[in-house]
């Protein structure tokens, strides 16, 4: 038989089949539909050469059924199922299942004249384990209840394909997700995603983390007097977290790493604010409505210098978030001018040990001397007799960091001439006191000793015309 007799023969058995009446069983197909727990699907049943009539059953048992009139069966989805009436006039008879449970999963037949529809509906839920709110450092595992041998993925809140990492596992053919030590940026929605040849489904979960981002140790480098500002960024807004329970929190200060924390101040959350216990008088506190603790220090000292700590407290746990703040001092030995044949010594130094990829240095601005940091841990000095402009500087991975400037003055020469006239001046004076006070003091002596000569002298002729006048008398008798 040649080839184009057997063509014409199978036609012939394609009408046969029609005409006996097997094409209902033809239009009988299964049709895979995926939901969720919780959210509405329709499953599909169409036939444009009918405009009325269908029976939708699941597990024999009548859901739903229109003929004349709308009749409901005893099944437990009953309340939740609904056909759209506008669209039955179009041949459109699909049923809305709404708030999906896992025992909705199973088959469904959707009866339209002689006509038979099947569709399988498999129900699936991902969960959370621990259920709710997480901390910074949490471990958490989705899970996804329900069975299916169609491709399963999963993709963060970035929308990125999740593969195998260190903190990432997969693990039950794709069916489990481990997120090991979770971070601040991993709040968001997370997704399940489940395809088919005939259909697909993506499962939203929010995943919320309460934590700070950028949790990487900052450190900060400014010079003293300077305006210092650091704030801390959360990844959930506060008052959200009011919402779940109570909240406090507080920022904390260390002077070294060793040491232990001290409370700057403490500030609870109510449903309205954030509201502070007390302030501290040389720090400025701010909330910012993005989620945003910010500090700020007008005038830092050197004393400031240290570790600066923001903490919240749950009653899962807390998370903290430290800042390291170095301060940049400089100083002078002696202070003031610089004679012309004096040396200054010129120190700079930081509160806290030079990293190992840094350098502290001074240098002579428009000049050509430099001096590294060789003097200690943490400080570099530089003994010159070179006046002008100095500057400390420190570079981390050659990124300059801070500086301060230091000015050196040299002693005005007028001023050298003005002290050593003042001096012979005043050496002169005091010469000229010194000898009017003994030509004064000289002058006193002679005058006493001539007072006391003539007072010796009056007293001997006083007493020689004493002597005289006895002796006159005396002689006078002896005549008589």
């Amino acid at each position: 038989m040649d080839p184009f007799s057997v063509m014409a023969n199978s036609i012939l058995a394609i009408f046969s089949v029609m005409q006996l009446g097997l094409i209902p069983i033809m239009a009988e197909g299964e049709t895979t539909v995926f939901g969720a727990v919780g959210e509405q699907v329709i499953l599909p049943c169409i036939d444009k050469s009918h405009s009325d009539g269908v029976t939708w059953k699941y597990n024999d048992l009548v859901v739903i059924q229109h003929q004349t009139r709308l009749l409901r069966g005893k099944t437990p989805l009953v309340s939740r199922s609904e056909l759209n009436k506008q669209e039955m006039s179009k041949g459109n008879f699909s049923l809305i299942l709404s708030q999906l449970e896992h025992s909705d999963a199973g088959k469904y037949v959707c009866v339209v004249g002689s006509r038979t529809f099947k569709v399988q509906l498999q129900v699936f839920e991902v969960t959370g384990s621990p259920s709710g709110y997480l901390l910074q450092g949490d471990n958490l595992t989705l899970s996804i209840q329900g069975s299916s041998s169609a491709s399963v993925t999963w993709s963060n809140n970035r929308k990125d394909k999740v593969t195998a990492t260190q903190s990432r596992e997969l693990k039950n053919g794709g069916l489990s997700l481990q997120i090991h030590n979770l971070q601040a940026e991993d709040s968001g929605t997370w997704r399940f995603h489940i395809t088919s040849l005939s259909a697909k489904l993506d499962i939203p979960y929010k995943v919320l983390v309460i934590g700070f981002h950028n949790l990487n140790q900052e450190t900060l480098y400014k010079a003293v007097n300077s305006t210092v500002s650091f704030s801390y960024s959360l990844s959930t807004h506060l008052l959200q977290i009011r919402e779940l329970e109570y909240v406090r929190g507080g920022l904390e200060w260390k002077e070294m790493i060793s040491s232990k924390y001290l409370e700057k101040f403490n500030f609870n959350v109510t449903s309205k604010e954030l509201l502070l216990s007390k302030q501290m008088a040389n720090m400025q506190v701010t909330w910012k409505p993005s989620n945003h603790l910010e500090v700020k220090l007008p005038r830092v000292q050197f004393k400031d210098a240290g570790w600066y700590q923001c903490q919240f407290t749950v009653s899962r746990g807390r998370v903290e978030k430290a800042i390291h703040l170095v301060v940049m001092t400089v100083s002078a030995d002696p202070v003031g001018p610089l004679s012309k044949w004096a040396n200054v010594t010129l120190l700079c130094k930081l509160s806290a040990p030079i990293p190992p990829n840094a350098q502290l240095f001074w240098e002579h601005v428009n000049g050509t001397e430099k001096k590294l940091n060789m003097s200690g841990p943490s400080e570099v000095k530089v003994k010159t007799k070179t006046v002008g402009l100095w500057r400390c500087s420190l570079k981390v991975e050659n990124n300059m960091m801070t500086s301060i400037d230091y000015t050196v003055v040299k002693a005005a020469e007028w001023n050298s001439y003005v002290l050593i006239w003042a001096g012979v001046g005043a050496g002169i004076v005091l010469l000229l006191l010194a000898s009017l006070c003994t030509f004064i003091c000289t002058a006193r002596q002679r005058r006493r000793r001539r007072a006391e000569k003539m007072a010796r002298a009056r007293r001997d002729l006083i007493e020689r015309r004493t002597c005289q006048c006895q002796r006159q008398l005396k002689n006078d008798y002896s005549n008589a």
